[in-house]
């Protein structure tokens, strides 16, 4: 899957990609980053889940497979968000050494 990529120059550092020539050698740049949108966007998604964790602070009664208990609701969002993410790494790993 080809990602789109960000370069970030260190503050105060020219960004030596934009006097580049089509086709020429890479430039050599001390402090270059490059962020992909994914990172972007999984980072933005992590501040809004802590933002609405923050936000659902109360007590509320939990219960999935064991007895019922009572949780800040931060609790089973968060072992929610967790889930998530490794379902989703799990899958990735699995289709990724399927191709390998």
């Amino acid at each position: 899957m080809g990602g789109y990529s960000i370069c970030m120059a260190a503050p105060g550092q020219h960004d030596p990609t934009q006097n580049a020539q089509p086709g020429g050698p890479p430039s050599a740049g001390a402090g270059k980053r490059n962020v992909s949108v994914g990172q972007i966007l999984g980072g933005l998604l992590f501040l809004l889940v802590i933002v609405f964790i923050v936000e659902n602070s109360r007590r509320v009664r939990v219960r999935l497979i064991f007895p019922e208990v009572q949780a800040p609701l931060y609790v089973p969002i968060l072992i929610a968000a967790v889930l998530g993410g490794l379902i989703t790494w799990l899958l990735r790993y699995r289709r990724h050494h399927r191709r390998g």
